[in-house]
């Protein structure tokens, strides 16, 4: 099995049965998948108790490297993914052809919940960009955990309305921000807070970061040479680091005028 480390063993095992399920497991390994989620996971704004009934109705998969788990435009939205190990990329190609990466999720996140909740078609393509597990959530299932009492269905509106301001304040950023304070959120939303002395959670190339950033290529190529020369970066064998994380933070969150 590749991508299943010791702390998910409560997947591993499942797996390994060859059910894929978790009613097989105990409580207590079912409470550590909990605390493995993200704080924003839609999961997280469940009832405890629909949320342990809801896990019991999933499935587990391992995906390769460069294997897509959800496609854009496919019509088939009744389920959502929950990482369990790995790192999943979430792109999607726009209207005029252009490669957009939205985000990069990492384990205890849960991607493809628009289409799961609206019925239409998927609007991103949710990729494994190393070996990873994920759950498969039925559409089905969380719609009746979610309805099942007010606590969590109040706590989906929540979370579904701090998305909608996220996304708000994303979209003016992208409109008032010029390159530099793009590319430099990109890389403080890429930083590896675990790792720290500015380490990024994984390489990407430069056409990745700049689809990350909203950016082409050939710019992030000259912003990243511009910061390298005044020691913001630096490229430790192959890997970028961040040298003045402070400054990238600063830049990101007030654009070149603060």
């Amino acid at each position: 099995m590749t991508g299943i480390t010791p702390s998910n063993d409560l997947i591993a095992m499942s797996l390994l049965q060859g059910r894929g399920e978790l009613g097989v497991v105990t409580r207590d390994k079912l409470d550590e998948l909990i605390a493995s989620l993200a704080p924003e996971s839609l999961l997280r704004a469940l009832d405890p108790l629909q949320l342990h009934q809801l896990l019991h109705t999933a499935t587990g998969r391992d995906l390769k490297p460069g294997e897509a788990i959800i496609t854009q435009g496919d019509e088939n939205g009744d389920f959502a993914v929950c990482l369990i190990s790995g790192v999943l990329k979430i792109s999607m190609v726009s209207a005029s052809g252009r490669d957009i990466i939205l985000n990069y999720c990492e384990p205890g996140e849960l991607v493809g919940e628009i289409a799961m909740l609206d019925h239409g078609p998927r609007t991103a393509t949710v990729t494994a960009i190393v070996p990873s597990t994920v759950l498969l959530l039925p559409g089905n299932a969380f719609l009746e955990s979610a309805l099942a009492n007010p606590a969590s269905a109040a706590g989906i509106m929540r979370e579904l309305a701090r998305r909608v301001r996220q996304v708000n304040l994303m979209i003016e950023s992208d409109r008032t921000f010029s390159m530099a304070p793009r590319l430099a959120r990109a890389l403080v939303r890429l930083l590896d807070r675990d790792k720290g002395a500015g380490r990024l959670r994984f390489a990407l190339s430069q056409s990745d970061l700049g689809a990350f950033a909203g950016l082409a290529r050939e710019n992030v190529n000259r912003l990243l040479a511009d910061w390298e020369g005044k020691g913001i970066v630096a490229r430790e064998g192959g890997e970028l680091v961040l040298r003045n994380v402070d400054y990238l933070i600063e830049l990101a969150e007030f654009g070149e005028g603060g």
